[in-house]
């Protein structure tokens, strides 16, 4: 009984196996975001001409054997102190010292949405 039991079981379980990595955490920029994947592959998505979206930008990551797709949806005015601070140090200069506070969207070849918050 057991003999028939386990391959059933088995093919069970190999359907709801991803393929490829998954996403681990992201790192966002203000041209790009690098994606950290389960494999150890860095995995990039450049904000270019092409890319930009009216609240971010969006592509294919680049650079690794998992090319999924992206999106990045920048929070604007999502924190008054956030706020004050992005325009001071634009004053003085330092625009690129605070990371942008973000969405990023991740959707692997299986159509899973991975999805992480930047500050």
């Amino acid at each position: 009984m057991f003999r028939f039991l386990l391959p059933a079981v088995l093919f069970v379980g190999a359907c709801g196996v991803e393929s490829g990595s998954r996403p681990e955490a992201v790192l966002l920029e203000r041209d790009r975001v690098t994606v950290s994947m389960s494999s150890g592959w860095p995995c990039l998505g450049f904000r270019t001409a092409e890319t930009r979206t009216a609240d971010g930008w969006a592509g294919r990551l680049e650079g690794c054997p998992d090319a999924y797709a992206y999106k990045v949806t920048l929070q604007k005015g999502s924190n008054p102190v956030r706020t004050v601070l992005v325009e001071v140090l634009g004053a003085l200069g330092g625009e690129d010292l605070l990371r942008p506070a973000a969405l990023v969207e991740i959707t692997s070849d299986r159509n899973r949405v991975y999805r992480f918050r930047t500050p």
